[in-house]
This record gives C-alpha cells, sequence and structure tokens, in this order.
C-alpha cells in the first residue's frame, strides 16, 4: 500500500512545480485559466470519492486500481500535446479521476486492514510515504529542468505511474490471500442507509473539526498550487528551477513533520492540533504577502508544508478513532472530498479577487483559515461538553 501512495503522489508533485508556469508561459493563459484547470482536477477528483464511498468493496476495488494507475500514467505524457485550454482541461478532469480514486482506495485499505491498536502507527507510515512522493517530484523537477526542459518532467510524471501500475497489479495478483478478511469491506457498506450514515458522521463533533481544519487548509493549498508558482515567477523573478525549489522545500517540511508525528500526536492532544495548524496556516498564508524577500518567502512556504504534514494525517486518525467501523468507508470518503473541494473551489474564487494583484489570493485564503480556526474552536468545546455531558 506504501509504495502505491507513493507511486500516485510522487506523479502528481512532479507536475505541480510547473503547470501553472507552464499554462501562462507556453499556453499564454490568463490567472482565472490556471484557476479553472486547477479546479478541474479536485473538483473531478472529488465527484470520484463520493461515489467511491458509495460503491466501495470487494475485488473490483482493488483491481480498478490497476485501471485508475493506467489513465494517472497516460493524462500527463499527453499534456504537452493539448493544443486547447478546454482539451487541458478534459486530460485534468480524467487525471483526477484516476488520482482520486488511487488515494481514496488507498486510504481506505490502510486504515481497514490495521489492528485499531496499532492504527495511529500505521497512518502515519502510511502517509509519511505519501510525505517522500511529494517529495521527490520537486526534487527531478528541480535537479532535471536544466537538463532535459519543462516539457519532459510530464514524462517523468508517467514513469512514476507506470510504478504503481505493477504495484497494483501485483496486489491484485495477491487478492486471494487477503480475501478472507476483505469482507470487512462489504460490511462496512451495508445495513444502514446512506442517508442515516452520513447524518451520524456529521453530527459527530470530532469528525467535523478534521473535516472543516482540513477543508479550510486544502482551500489555500489549492491557491498555493495554483498561483504561488506564478507569483514566485512574476513577482520574485524566480526561474522554474527555483519555483521548484519552493515545493521541494514544502514537502521536505511536510515530510519532517509527518515522520514525527507519532511523538506529536503524544504531546499534544489532536484537536489542539487542528486548532494550532489553522491558525497557523492563516498566519503563514498573510506572511506571503508581508515578506516579498525571496528567502524569507521560501521559509514561509516551507512553514505552511509543515502545517500539511500534521493536519491531514491527524484529521484520518480521528476519523479513524471516532467513527464506527462500519461507517468508516463513506466517513474517509467525504473527509477526502472535503479537502479536493478546498482544492477545487479555492482557486476559482481566488481567480476573482486577484484582478487586483496574485497576493489578494493569499488574503483571501487566510481569511478563510482564520474563519475555519474558530469554527474549530467551538467544535472542539462541543465536542468536550458532549463527552463530559
Amino acid at each position: 500500500m506504501c509504495l502505491i501512495g507513493f507511486s500516485s503522489v510522487a506523479s502528481i508533485s512532479v507536475v505541480a512545480p510547473i503547470l501553472s508556469i507552464y499554462l501562462t508561459s507556453e499556453m499564454n493563459a490568463s490567472a482565472g485559466i490556471v484557476g479553472l484547470v486547477t479546479a478541474a482536477f479536485f473538483i473531478s477528483s472529488a465527484l470520484t470519492e463520493i461515489f467511491l464511498g458509495i460503491i466501495a468493496g470487494g475485488k473490483k476495488t482493488i483491481t480498478f486500481l490497476v485501471f485508475a494507475f493506467a489513465l494517472l500514467s497516460i493524462c500527463p505524457a499527453l499534456y504537452p500535446f493539448a493544443n486547447s485550454i478546454a482539451v487541458l482541461v478534459v486530460l485534468r478532469a480524467v487525471h483526477g479521476f484516476a488520482y482520486s480514486f488511487i488515494e481514496t482506495a488507498s486510504m481506505i485499505l490502510a486504515a481497514l486492514a490495521i489492528p485499531s491498536a496499532e492504527r495511529d502507527k500505521a497512518v502515519g507510515v502510511y502517509t509519511a510515504s505519501l510525505s517522500i512522493g511529494l517529495l521527490i517530484g520537486p526534487a527531478i523537477t528541480t535537479f532535471s529542468i536544466p537538463l532535459f526542459g519543462v516539457l519532459n518532467m510530464f514524462y517523468f510524471a508517467s514513469l512514476f505511474g507506470l510504478v504503481g501500475v505493477f504495484a497494483a497489479f501485483f496486489l491484485s495478483s495477491k487478492f486471494r490471500s487477503i480475501e478472507r478478511d476483505w469482507h470487512i469491506i462489504g460490511v462496512a457498506v451495508g445495513g444502514e442507509s446512506l442517508k442515516s450514515k452520513a447524518s451520524a458522521i456529521f453530527h459527530n463533533k470530532l469528525y467535523d473539526v478534521a473535516f472543516v481544519g482540513n477543508l479550510a487548509f486544502f482551500a489555500l493549498f489549492g491557491v498555493l498550487l495554483a498561483y504561488a508558482p506564478i507569483y514566485a515567477k512574476d513577482r520574485l523573478g524566480l526561474d522554474y528551477g527555483f519555483v521548484s525549489v519552493l515545493f521541494l522545500l514544502y514537502y521536505i517540511a511536510t515530510t519532517v513533520t509527518r515522520l514525527s508525528l507519532s511523538r506529536i500526536v503524544g504531546r499534544v492532544s489532536k484537536t489542539t492540533i487542528i486548532i494550532l495548524g489553522t491558525g497557523f496556516a492563516a498566519l503563514f498564508s498573510a506572511f506571503l504577502v508581508v515578506f516579498t524577500n525571496s528567502f524569507v518567502f521560501a521559509v514561509v512556504f516551507a512553514l505552511i508544508g509543515a502545517v500539511q504534514g500534521v493536519l491531514f494525517p491527524v484529521g484520518s486518525m480521528l476519523i479513524a478513532e471516532h467513527i464506527e467501523p462500519s461507517r468508516n468507508v463513506l466517513a474517509n470518503s467525504i473527509f477526502s472530498t472535503g479537502v479536493d473541494i478546498g482544492q477545487g473551489l479555492a482557486p476559482l474564487a481566488a481567480a476573482t479577487v486577484i484582478y487586483y494583484g496574485l497576493e489578494y489570493g493569499f488574503v483571501m485564503s487566510s481569511v478563510i483559515c482564520v474563519i475555519a480556526t474558530f469554527l474549530v474552536v467551538l467544535l472542539s468545546k462541543k465536542s468536550f461538553q458532549a463527552v463530559n455531558y
């Protein structure tokens, strides 16, 4: 499972530092179009996660991973041949579908295959493998762009996807040896109506804490993904290679905090981590506007990566601990959908304010995280009162 997660995330992270600049430099796209192309990926991903949360189960879920990885490999290789924005939007939507299926199915498998006593550690290890995948992408672009050029980076993304094809095929071929335990998925999606499950999930205040905190943070991340490369290139004067370095530093920070996750959750409560994470996200997003020095900007950018390193896995831990196993599949699906809705809609929303300057996208993200911080504090208090009652 770790190899599957690593491969998919590495493929995506190769594309992340360069796509926005490629759109503006090679396809003469406006900032609004950059937001649309970014949104196409994550909106498609969100719709896929909703679908998977409803129908996930059995051998079909594992077998379909091979097909999803094939799509994940093909799409980046086709980006340089897209002769219009419309074609690229379609490719990004297909790419988002494939990535979402892989990401959500892998998280479900990882959560349900591990005994509850070891779940925190297992989720930490799994998300750490994702962080290493995130780290590999910008590392490759940083060192490879001067040698091979920008367009060839899309082919590197496809190669990482091919690694996942073989990993998914291996998992599928080994299905019979784990089929005896796989019935857990079948049980998880049956016996209770979808409406009842969804209602129970959202009435769980600790689930809401995880959902709101990650929704707000990944709204910020969506804006960074779409507009930070353009801002760094046009306002800070950085070239392709240095923009890639920004993302390399970001994911180094993400990896460091995820590798330290077991120590962090051992000393700080998970709800407190979510509160601090959204609060710091708001602060650091504002700092991106205040500090225009390239070095300071890179440091702040990396600090946002450190926040991501704890928020998502801690959210997953809260779900694993406080959601009944029979609702786990749907809960993870809704959680991942919220993350992608944030990443998908925020760039579109930011397109309405960046008319006044790209920095206003960061300001909007900071405001969203401030609101989320207050909401998470309120939800945390309600969950505490419910427990004590």
